[in-house]
């Protein structure tokens, strides 16, 4: 009998020990999200800024970027607490190529203008720096919850 016979005729038999037993082989490992480039900001007048972003996001958990704002390179990049830049959320991709974003930030609660992929609704002001992270999914299955995990820094920029 060969092993695709077997297979049709005794599914149970290969099927048991997985539900018996369980599936125990997945990682606890959060995956790593690569960072965001940041490639250029204007000054609109106004508050208003437009950021060009490059990223790639290949994974299913990725969910977006959170823009950090300080005094100094270090502290963009490094900041004391994670959670406490401002998000932009995207809908989820499956791109595995390079992508271009352009963001929108503005204090203002207006809509997204024509060709930006995120408002970002920040005050940000001329001569601080601005660096991004990108968000990914983290879900703990023990306690079934979930939150966002981030990547490591972007490059950081001196907003005009």
């Amino acid at each position: 009998m060969n092993i695709v016979s077997f297979l049709i005729r005794y599914p149970s038999a290969v099927l048991f020990p997985f539900f018996v037993f369980g599936c125990t082989n997945y990682s606890t490992t959060a995956s790593v999200q690569a960072p965001p480039t940041l490639i250029s900001i204007i000054n609109n007048g106004n508050s208003n800024f437009t950021i060009k972003v490059r990223a790639q996001n290949p994974e299913f958990i990725f969910q977006g970027y959170r823009l950090y704002s300080g005094i100094s390179e270090k502290e963009v990049q490094n900041p004391t607490d994670l959670n406490l830049g401002t998000d932009c959320v995207l809908a989820s991709s499956a791109v595995v190529q390079p992508v271009e974003y352009t963001f929108e930030i503005d204090p203002s609660t207006k809509a997204n203008t024509n060709g930006v992929s995120c408002r970002i609704f920040a005050t940000l002001t001329p001569g601080t720096y601005i660096a991004m992270r990108t968000l990914g999914l983290a879900i703990n299955l023990q306690n079934s919850s979930s939150s966002f995990k981030v990547s490591m820094p972007s490059n950081a920029l001196i907003v005009p």
